[in-house]
């Protein structure tokens, strides 16, 4: 027998009903003068074995192992309706009804037999004023009725165990399917990282890198990249509208198309075929944008850069100020206005270029001051791989419903040619 995996299947849950409803009806007996006791030892043990059955059911619930106790459990519980019909009015009592409940639970269990031990019990509830008091002998009429009974309860529990055995089947086919989507999440979010730029070599010796992407789910659409160009090197943050496989999809051909234009000058230009390439899919009839930015850093620190709609970059200066990279362009695959401009300037050696995406807001309280605050965390450690551990840090502490995603760039200074100094001669010491 399986470990419970719901509170439905919880022993202690089932059992409850059954002692709750035979404690009910002792109570009623005590009380009404229309309900009489016939043997009160039979009744006093019907309420003896319940507690026993109650007790054998919260310690199943409460230690996993002990859930094959559940077939003696039930057998309890037959054994005390069987007691309680008994001290009740034997066959005229009124709680016989009551030995449905084992029936439906017991039928609902794992194989056939369970039916054939659902009628056994209740031919034991039926027979047991006749076989516990000797002298009461039942009439004709009386055995068909039982016979009745016991026909109507087996078929009881046929039904509920064709119904159990059909919904395990569809659980597990579900469980099934959700484990071979899980398979193919899995894989689209490793396909997802290794898309990712994982190390700065080839990238030259004038910028130091570093970046993170923390998906809030498996697979999520935020992405960033960084390459070399003729000139230097090209870096990017995009954040497609919405979370799951079908945003990382459309992240994964944006960062594509993007560096498809590697040979191309203009940072727009990168960000016009990237728009393109959307509408060629049709991503935009269903409002899918995704937010970009894009920049170009030179050798010799001349930048620029292009934004679709993100507004989450900025320069830290080395002196520590902070300058605000803004646009009033349009995200990606709007389909309003296919145009954005490129903006120039210059990154200064010790200079640090931080893009993020809106998913950090999340860590700092969706405030709009975020930036002053990763500009904080930027101080506190001038190195990208400083910056993103913090952040990424916080994203483990902090709740978050959005992808957190932030890539940052230095510019290093140029490093010091070297300088020749001139050998001093070699002075002797007296007596040589």
């Amino acid at each position: 027998m399986s470990r419970p995996t719901s509170v439905i299947d919880n022993p202690f849950v089932r059992q409850a009903p059954i002692s709750g409803l035979l404690a009910l009806g002792a109570l009623l007996t005590l009380l009404l003068p229309t309900l009489e006791i016939s043997d009160m030892p039979m009744f006093l043990a019907s309420l003896v074995a319940t507690a026993v059955a109650t007790l054998l059911a919260a310690f199943a619930a409460h230690f996993p192992r002990a859930v094959p106790l559940v077939p003696i459990l039930l057998a309890v519980d037959f054994v005390s309706l069987a007691f309680f019909r008994t001290g009740t009015g034997a066959g005229a009592s009124v709680f016989t009804s009551l030995v449905v409940l084992p029936v439906v639970w017991w039928a609902s269990l794992n194989g056939r037999r369970t039916i054939v031990y659902s009628v056994i019990g209740v031919t034991l509830v039926i027979l047991a004023p006749y076989v516990l008091q000797p002298g009461m002998a039942p009439r004709p009429s009386e055995l068909v009725r039982l016979g009745i009974t016991v026909v109507v309860f087996g078929t009881v529990a046929v039904i509920v165990h064709e119904l159990s055995r059909r919904s395990r089947r569809s659980v597990r086919s579900a469980q099934d399917s959700e484990g071979l989507v899980r398979e193919e999440i899995d894989r689209a979010a490793a396909v997802q990282r290794s898309l990712l730029p994982t190390s700065s070599d080839g990238l030259g010796e004038g910028v130091t890198v570093a970046g993170a992407c923390m998906p809030a789910k498996s697979v999520g659409g935020d992405f960033f990249d960084w390459y070399r160009t003729e000139n230097g090197i090209a870096v990017g943050l995009g954040d497609v509208m919405g979370k799951g496989v079908g945003a990382g999809l459309i992240a994964a051909a944006v960062r594509a198309t993007i560096r498809s234009a590697r040979t191309v000058d203009d940072a727009s230009e990168a960000l016009r075929r990237a728009s393109d390439g959307l509408a060629a899919e049709g991503a935009g009839t269903d409002v899918t944008f995704t937010t970009l930015f894009h920049a170009r850093i030179d050798d010799d620190g001349s930048l620029q850069w292009a934004d679709a709609g993100h507004g989450l970059s900025f320069i830290l200066r080395a002196a520590g100020g902070v300058e605000r990279l803004r646009s009033v362009d349009l995200p990606l695959g709007m389909g309003l206005r296919d145009e954005w401009a490129t903006t120039t300037g210059t990154l200064e050696p010790g200079d640090l270029l931080i893009s993020f995406s809106d998913g950090v807001l999340d860590l700092f309280g969706g405030r709009d001051d975020a930036v002053d605050s990763v500009a904080e965390l930027a101080r506190a450690d001038r190195s990208p791989a400083a910056l993103v551990a913090a952040l990424a840090e916080r994203a483990a502490e902090v709740p978050h419903d959005d992808d957190v995603t932030v890539i940052a760039i230095r510019r290093e200074a140029a490093p010091a040619e070297p300088t020749e100094v001139a050998a001093a001669p070699l002075s002797r010491g007296r007596g040589a």
